[in-house]
């Protein structure tokens, strides 16, 4: 029974690539919505909080989605809906005992593992079920400068597999999407005052 679903799912998925593959139009549409879906993803890291920053990218993972679909890229798809799920999750931290267990992180890195291996294809689909994986475990921390600097490997897994499925929009955010996460790293960082200079200036004082 199972060997029957799976192999009832790849022909329907196969069906799917065909007809999408074959309109420019659709290509086209595509692209936009991922344009739209970087714009939303690049603005979540410059927001100060932790649910601003997941809540953001859980409407851009829902855009992604859609245009993986719509390019017949399933691993991309797959893995965008298991991300927008875990912002959504995510962005309830200190509100669910869910959210805030250790187990939490664990649920989506195997939904992102079971998501992988329904639409794998090829070893390049483990690029998109990786970063989906490790990323669990990174924005699952409350911090926003260790989300941003670890968010860094992922986004360079996402990079590779856009330029290998030819999704130029995908690319093109992942590229904006490490200089933005720099910016990030850079305009929040810690501003503490050296202590030893203010003991002397309490002193000359």
């Amino acid at each position: 029974m199972t060997r029957i679903t799976i192999g009832l799912f790849e022909v329907f998925m196969a069906y799917i690539t065909k007809f999408f593959k074959g309109g420019d139009a659709v290509f086209i549409v595509s692209q936009c919505i991922g344009v739209i879906a970087a714009a939303l993803l690049l603005l979540s890291f410059q927001q100060r909080t932790h649910r601003r920053i997941v809540v953001m990218q859980a409407f851009s993972g829902f855009l992604f989605a859609v245009q993986y679909f719509m390019l017949g890229a399933f691993e991309g798809m797959t893995g965008n809906i298991v991300g927008m799920a875990r912002a959504v999750a995510y962005s309830f931290r200190g509100k669910s005992k869910f959210a805030d267990s250790r187990a939490c992180p664990v649920v989506f890195a195997c939904l992102a593992a079971i998501g992988g291996a329904i639409t794998y294809s090829s070893p390049v689909s483990l690029l998109p079920t990786l970063a989906m994986a490790i990323s669990s475990f990174v924005m699952w921390s409350p911090k926003t400068q260790k989300l941003r600097a670890l968010t860094l490997p992922t986004s360079l897994m996402w990079l590779i597999y856009n330029i290998i499925c030819r999704s130029y929009s995908g690319t093109a955010t992942e590229i904006c999407c490490e200089i933005s996460i720099i910016i990030g790293l850079i305009r929040f960082r810690s501003k503490r005052p050296n202590k030893q200079k203010v003991v002397e200036a309490k002193e000359n004082g």
